[in-house]
């Protein structure tokens, strides 16, 4: 109940919007606007400042429907261009198919990261489904003076071209959390600060080492991400590092969801993202 009730208030604006634009379409069915508007429509000829208003009372229902369905629409587009998608302090696992209506159909521009599934936030970000990702950068202060991230391989003589790659940033990842039928594929650890530091900062240094191994890559590649980094360097991973399309060595990309109680173990299945 608590989950729903959270979906529900974070996407308030946007339910309120569906609802409206599907109660427009039964207005011309259960309203006679002919004869509402009579009087007016005797006493005023279709102009230009009015045209399709007067087309959508004027003509059938059906054509009516259409008109104020997409004249509220439009409006509905117009209204949403300045809102920030996923403002309220909520966890917003949402489906991508909802993100994607909200920006495409209600015309919302810009959708905040935090609190999203770090799985959804890769999706959202290679995928360009919002023109902003607004993150307030004093929240995530540049690392001054950081020591080199590190590097570790596991299974390194394993030929496949599957490979797990773990990013360690505000948390600590135990190999042990991998789904253990992955753990046997060739696994890379890209650790800032051996995930010690649970604060959250962008660090450019992690992003360009995390650059440098995947484009070490040889080959097409499948690769399983497996992530505990926080939004703003998810945003910076997920665009210069696999936001590549096809010109990246990287075929097929699984993003694991984490849990949030227990061991926090990853999900045994990945979430594709391409």
């Amino acid at each position: 109940m608590k989950i729903l009730y959270e979906k529900i208030s974070s996407n308030e604006r946007q339910i309120l919007e569906v609802i409206a634009l599907i109660v427009v379409i039964f207005v011309p069915w259960v309203v006679d606007l002919q004869e509402i508007f009579r009087k007016y429509l005797n006493s005023h000829p279709i102009s230009p400042d009015d045209f399709f208003w007067q087309v959508a009372i004027r003509t059938g229902r059906p054509v009516a429907s259409v008109i104020l369905f997409i004249a509220l629409l439009l409006a509905i587009r117009k209204f949403n261009q300045g809102f920030v998608m996923n403002r309220k302090r909520v966890y917003h696992d949402h489906s991508y198919a909802w993100y994607w209506f909200c920006s495409k159909i209600l015309g919302i521009k810009s959708c905040d990261l935090v609190l999203v599934p770090i799985p959804t936030q890769f999706k959202l970000v290679i995928r360009a489904t919002f023109p902003e990702y607004p993150l307030d950068e004093t929240e995530y202060p540049v690392v001054e003076n950081e020591s080199d991230s590190t590097v570790s391989v596991l299974n390194q003589e394993e030929s496949t071209n599957l490979i797990n790659i773990v990013l360690e940033d505000t948390y600590a990842i135990d190999e042990r959390q991998i789904p253990k039928s992955k753990q046997g594929y060739k696994t890379i650890k890209i650790s800032r600060n051996n995930g010690a530091d649970n604060s959250r900062h962008f660090s450019q240094k992690y992003i360009e080492e995390i650059i440098k191994c995947v484009r070490g890559l040889k080959g097409k590649v499948l690769v399983n991400i497996y992530a505990t980094t926080n939004p703003m360097n998810t945003k910076h991973i997920a665009n210069r590092v696999f936001g590549l399309g096809e010109r990246g060595n990287v075929e097929h990309l699984y993003v694991f969801q984490q849990s949030k109680g227990g061991r926090r173990r990853f999900e045994e299945k990945g979430r594709k993202i391409f």
